[in-house]
């Protein structure tokens, strides 16, 4: 006979976690199937691969729920088949922030300092095909002055956003709510408006973006990242991730899975996760999201009124990159989209921003902005092809896409009023109840490398304080 002391531990060892439904129950589950981690990590992309490792470096368990069968989410690198050269055309590089050193240095993954591309560079108006005579698009030397300008102004004016982060005074600043042209206006910084646009293009219609969106795609912290360093992975981006899986190993990374049901509590969270090789139970003590909290991805976590309500006010920007063969336009040369017929040149959605070489003979990369329909968006790219062609004489008729994704959830965001109301005060009030952390781009500027710092500096220590642990990454 089990002694009281043991019948009182086990039955609380049974209500440590949320129950789930009935269908569900903990006895329809093979032992092999049922996981307790310390943490569980939902999204396998740059951020939840990041986090993942750092808590396993702090001696934590973890169970990464990643819908691909790879980690990495927007990195997408494309190899060769012939070479075995990569086409890195998701992220392309990375600040030389220490994140990034330490994330790459732990994986023997080498960095190597970026320059400015050595490669050509036509100016074209894609909606006409004509290429301007000898126009290229300035370098980051030629940039120089005008980001000196531009972080001066962020620098005086609104140092707290140097991180990339939304910590913002309350009230809110009016300029801040601005359309980018009229604070560009107030500030004198129109000259910088066509160095602001290579950066944050994935705005969309640059001079109607509200202007914080605009400075946290291209802001102070960008600058100041440019200014440190900018490295590239010569293996390609996604060999970081490959091994980071590796070191994590097939029991903690859970690929082509994801989440069918999440209760959450002040003891723990409790999951099932629909995976590759069945269903699996996952109790944890605590929950670190990583993709974007939009009432889609969440769908099946037991969100309260207060996350029902923020997660649902998000607006998107469309997004999708792709990699183009066969295209007929001048290998290992960029076009660089503007409109002609316009008096800042600036192209408005949808738009392709780019048709760009990375250095891989016969390969291009290309971004859509604004447009939600994938096929319509491929059709953009293949027209602008189409018409360039026309202009340099050549054929299109073989191109085709070897990649094609779409970047869901990049560019999220509200509108001026909702931000004038407090509402990344609320989204940040978020974190750490009911066993939850957040991290990811809608928390922080969409740049790997400052959501690494972002992830380390503010949720880790946050997060695995309340595991009680002292022990460092």
């Amino acid at each position: 006979m089990r002694s009281l002391t043991t019948l009182v531990l086990s039955t609380s060892l049974a209500y440590a976690y949320p129950s789930v439904p009935g269908c569900w129950s903990k006895h329809k589950f093979a032992e092999s199937d049922i996981l307790q981690r310390d943490v569980l990590v939902v999204g396998g992309g740059a951020t939840g691969t990041f986090a993942a490792v750092k808590l396993k470096g702090a001696g934590q368990t973890v169970a990464v729920v990643e819908r691909d069968a790879q980690l990495g989410g927007h990195v997408d690198t494309y190899y060769d088949p012939a070479s075995g050269y990569p086409v890195d055309y998701g992220v392309q590089g990375y600040f030389a922030n220490q994140q990034t050193k330490d994330f790459f240095a732990k994986f023997n993954v080498p960095l190597t300092s970026a320059a400015s591309s050595p490669f050509p560079q036509k100016i074209a108006d894609f909606s006409s095909g004509y290429i301007v005579p000898n126009a290229s698009a300035p370098d980051l030397a030629t940039m120089q002055p005008l980001l000196t300008k531009y972080a001066g102004v962020l620098a005086q004016s609104f140092p707290y956003l140097a991180k990339g982060t939304y910590d913002l005074p309350d009230p809110v600043p009016e300029d801040l709510l601005l359309p980018f042209a009229a604070f560009a206006a107030k500030y004198d910084l129109l000259d910088t408006i066509p160095v602001v646009w290579t950066f944050a293009q994935g705005v969309g219609n640059l001079l109607e973006a509200t202007t914080l969106y605009v400075l946290q795609n291209f802001g102070l912290a960008h600058v100041l990242g440019l200014q440190a360093g900018f490295v590239v992975a010569q293996q390609g981006n996604q060999v970081v991730y490959d091994r980071a899986g590796s070191f994590l190993g097939a029991d903690a990374v859970l690929y082509n899975s994801k989440v069918i049901h999440l209760a959450r509590g002040d003891d723990g969270v409790t999951a099932v996760v629909k995976t590759a090789s069945g269903t699996k139970l996952v109790q944890a003590k605590k929950l670190l999201v990583t993709v974007p909290p939009t009432l889609g991805n969440l769908a099946k976590f037991d969100l309260d009124t207060t996350e029902k309500s923020l997660f649902g006010q998000w607006a998107n920007v469309p997004y999708f990159i792709g990699v183009l063969a066969k295209s007929g336009l001048t290998d290992q040369t960029s076009f660089i989209n503007v409109n002609l017929t316009s008096p800042d040149t600036l192209p408005r959605t949808p738009l392709v921003w780019r048709i760009e070489t990375v250095g891989v003979p016969g390969y291009q990369t290309v971004k859509v902005i604004g447009e939600s329909s994938s096929k319509a968006a491929q059709r953009l790219v293949t027209d602008a092809v189409t018409r360039l062609d026309r202009s340099l004489q050549t054929d299109a008729s073989a191109a085709e896409f070897v990649r094609w994704e779409e970047h869901d959830n990049l560019q999220l965001h509200v509108s001026a009023a909702e931000l004038a109301q407090g509402f990344y005060k609320q989204l940040y009030s978020c974190q750490g109840k009911r066993s939850t952390w957040y991290t990811g781009n809608a928390w922080a500027t969409d740049y790997s490398s400052l959501l690494w710092a972002f992830t380390e500096e503010r949720i880790l220590p946050s997060l695995l304080g309340s595991l009680g642990s002292q022990t460092p990454y």
